[in-house]
Order: structure tokens, then C-alpha cells, then sequence
């Protein structure tokens, strides 16, 4: 047998191309054998074994370093080199009585289209020529170990969240809601998104700490679920998708909402006046209002094709600025948390929905980006058009996008303030 190199899964997919050979491949060597001490043999170079790397993994997106390596050994293979290459998919699971269709189906049906592509079909997949956003653009902008999370049931009877980011001075905490309700669609989710704005001398750095999901809710039970999470994560404002049934749920939140599970009332929101906001949409959005002493908050978003252009053109420039950070991939978020977190680290998988709540973040951040690098752009009167392909969706993209938006028109008072010399251009209409 010879010696090998093993990296398997997502060590092989996400290491760094420098790492990978500086590091793991050094350690491939000429196994050394007993016979070959025999003098009978010690001469007989044909019986030195080469080293070998075996790569175990999943497909995963084509822009990494780890499809290039793949396509070059697939091509040695073609040529009769010492080189080998072999995929397998689900069919083959379900061949060998690995996997059900029935147990396939499920977990198709709760997976979006592109990781059930990359982790069941075993085929890679990479944004297009017409892909407005990159991989790379998300990539290194992945470096939040940390995930905030809202109470669960179990954890009401606590004075403070245990799962709470301490605030830093003169940051702004924002909740930002794409809203559906067509219960059953696959391309219609409400998202609902929490981001740090922290403030820089360049403007603010975005960090998109927690995203969850919801399909087909009841316009109450959303308005409902948004109030507790702006008090959980102890929010400055909220960010909302007025188009379709975001106004019945604006009218919602626009009034005392009682909360039975938690036993208290959330007060009434409404309107937050910001110039950028035309005259008659503030006034209707007032007279919507139906709580006393409603507080100020609600930003909200009337989208049409130049609004969404510079929203597109706002959340790419941002991207590319390093001025948004994102979690870490769900790989290594159960590293993180085995390591940091009692609850997790204690639970030892006997509570599976306990484990899959802690991932969740994560695994929501993967489909942000996932979707975002599936749009793609066209121009239409001068502006930019980001359409979906196929059944992806793009309602995390919309709710982050909307919330880093409204972060950026907060951003032209600060460095105004900050009386920065930093060449800033954003203009709204």
C-alpha cells in the first residue's frame, strides 16, 4: 500500500491554495517498507511506492481553487498519466439501498436548488458570465465566527439574552424584512435579516449576524415575529418590503402588538422620516398608524426598476469595498461552536433540532450568497435588472440588500460628521 495524503470534504474545498501545498502535500511520502531493507531488494527501484493523494469531497462552487485542481486530474487521467478521478451522485445511494427516493425527495424538497446540485448531484456549480456578484466577492468577506440568535422558547424566563453581541459606541442595529405569504411557492420566502452597522472613518461596515425564514406566514404572526426579534436583537430600526402584503403587515406593526408565548405587549411602530422618503408615502404610511405614541422606526421600501438598480449598485459597491462581513461557513461554524459554545459543545448531537438551531444562521448565510451569485443582470432603461434563473430564489438577497441600503443612507450624515475627505458617491431619488 502506498503512503497517502488525505484531505477530505469541506478542509479540501475552503483551504487556502497556498496552505493546501505548502502544508498537507509535503507530507506524502515513500512508504517505507520492510522488504525493501532486504538486501535481495534493496537495489530494486521498481518496488519504491510513489506517494499518492486521495481527495474526498462534494462538488462545490466551480470560482474555488479546489475545481481547477480537479479538471487538471481528470485531464492527466485522459492521458494515461498516474492520475485518477471518480464521481458518484444520489442514484447510486439509491441503487445500493444507501438512500430511499422517499428520504431523497425530503431532503430535496427542504434544500434549495443549488446545494442539492453541488451535494446530491455531485455537480459544481459557479456563477455565469452575466452574474452581477461573485463568489469571491462573499468569500472574503466570510469571517463571522460569532452568529447572534433570538431567545427560544426555553430561554424566556432569562433577564438577558445569553446569545446577545454586545453593542459597540455609535453602532446602529437594523432589522430588514423581505416579506411574502404565497404559502407553498418555492421562489417566495419572508426573510428576515439582523445587521450591525459599525461605524468607520470610510462609513459604516456592515455585518450580517443572523437571517431566518419563514413560508407562507400569516401577515399577524410575521409583524408578530419581527417585533420580537427588533427587541431581541435590541434594534435602531426596521427595514420593510412595503410591496404586496408588506403594507398589511406595516399596518400590523403599526399597532400594540400582544405577545401570549412571551406574555408582554410590543408598542406600535411607524414611519421613520427620512428625507429620501417622499412626502405623500410618509403621510399615508401615518394615517395607517393606529397606536398612540407610535415609535419612529420603520424604513420602508417602495421598490421600481431605479430604486432597485441603486440598491443592486449599492450592496456590489459595498462587497467590493470589504464593507460587509458575513459568517463563517457551516463547516466551520461546528468547529467554532464545539469549541466556544457549552450548549452545543454539551449537547453531543442527542438534540438534534438544538444543534440544527445553532447552525441555522450559517446555513442561511450559505443561501444568501448562493442566491446572490445566481442573479443574473440585464439593462433596461439605463438600469441595472437582476433577474433569478430557474426556481432560485432571491428574497435573503432583497432583504440584505434593502437593510445595507437604508445603512448607507444613514451613512451620508456620518461622514459628514466625521468631516471625511473619503471620495463617497450614493444618490437617491
Amino acid at each position: 500500500m502506498e503512503r497517502s495524503t488525505f484531505t477530505i470534504g469541506e478542509e479540501f474545498r475552503i483551504m487556502d491554495k497556498q496552505k493546501f501545498d505548502s502544508i498537507v502535500k509535503p507530507f506524502a511520502y515513500a512508504r517505507q517498507t520492510p522488504y525493501l531493507k532486504n538486501p535481495k531488494y534493496a537495489n530494486e527501484k521498481i518496488l519504491i511506492e510513489e506517494p499518492r493523494q486521495v481527495l474526498i469531497s462534494s462538488a462545490y462552487h466551480k470560482g474555488l481553487w479546489w475545481y481547477k485542481e480537479t479538471i487538471d486530474t481528470v485531464k492527466m487521467m485522459l492521458k494515461g498519466k498516474d492520475s485518477g478521478f471518480i464521481a458518484f451522485d444520489y442514484l447510486l445511494a439509491i441503487k445500493h439501498n444507501i438512500k430511499t427516493k422517499k428520504a431523497i425527495a425530503k431532503d430535496r424538497s427542504t434544500m434549495d436548488e443549488i446545494t442539492f446540485l453541488e451535494e446530491y448531484e455531485n455537480i459544481p456549480w459557479g456563477e455565469n458570465s452575466n452574474a452581477y456578484f461573485k463568489l469571491d466577492m462573499f468569500n472574503k468577506n466570510r469571517i463571522l465566527k460569532k452568529a447572534f440568535y433570538p431567545l427560544r422558547y426555553d430561554m424566556l424566563d432569562k433577564k438577558k439574552n445569553p446569545y446577545d453581541i454586545k453593542r459597540t459606541e455609535g453602532e446602529i442595529r437594523v432589522v430588514s424584512i423581505d416579506i411574502a405569504t404565497r404559502k407553498g411557492s418555492k421562489n417566495d420566502n419572508t426573510i428576515i435579516s439582523c445587521i450591525r452597522a459599525l461605524p468607520t472613518a470610510k462609513g459604516y461596515n456592515r455585518e450580517y449576524v443572523y437571517l431566518e425564514s419563514h413560508q407562507g406566514e400569516h401577515t399577524g404572526k410575521q409583524a408578530l415575529r419581527i417585533k420580537q426579534i427588533y427587541n431581541d436583537f435590541e434594534a435602531d430600526y426596521i427595514v420593510l418590503d412595503l410591496q404586496q402584503a408588506g403594507i398589511t403587515v406595516f399596518e400590523r406593526l403599526a399597532t400594540i402588538t400582544k405577545d401570549e408565548e412571551r406574555g408582554v405587549e410590543y408598542e406600535a411602530f411607524t414611519v421613520f422620516e427620512h428625507e429620501s422618503l417622499e412626502k405623500k408615502l410618509i403621510e399615508e404610511l401615518q394615517q395607517k398608524t393606529l397606536g398612540a405614541n407610535a415609535k419612529p422606526v420603520i424604513y420602508p421600501i417602495m421598490a421600481n426598476l431605479k430604486l432597485n438598480n441603486d440598491i443592486a449598485v449599492d450592496f456590489r459597491d459595498r462587497l467590493q469595498r470589504n464593507m460587509c462581513s458575513f459568517l463563517i461557513n457551516d463547516d466551520e461554524a461546528e468547529t467554532y461552536l464545539s469549541k466556544y459554545n457549552k450548549t452545543y459543545s454539551k449537547n453531543n448531537n442527542n438534540d438534534v433540532n438544538l444543534n440544527i438551531w445553532f447552525l441555522k444562521p450559517y446555513l442561511e448565510t450559505r443561501l444568501l450568497i448562493n442566491e446572490s451569485i445566481n442573479l443574473e443582470y440585464s439593462f433596461s432603461g439605463g438600469n441595472i435588472k437582476l433577474e433569478t434563473t430557474g426556481t432560485a430564489r432571491k428574497d435573503r438577497y432583497t432583504s440584505c440588500s434593502y437593510g445595507g441600503y437604508f445603512i448607507s443612507l444613514l451613512e451620508l450624515k456620518l461622514l459628514k460628521n466625521n468631516d471625511s475627505d473619503y471620495d463617497f458617491i450614493f444618490t437617491y431619488s
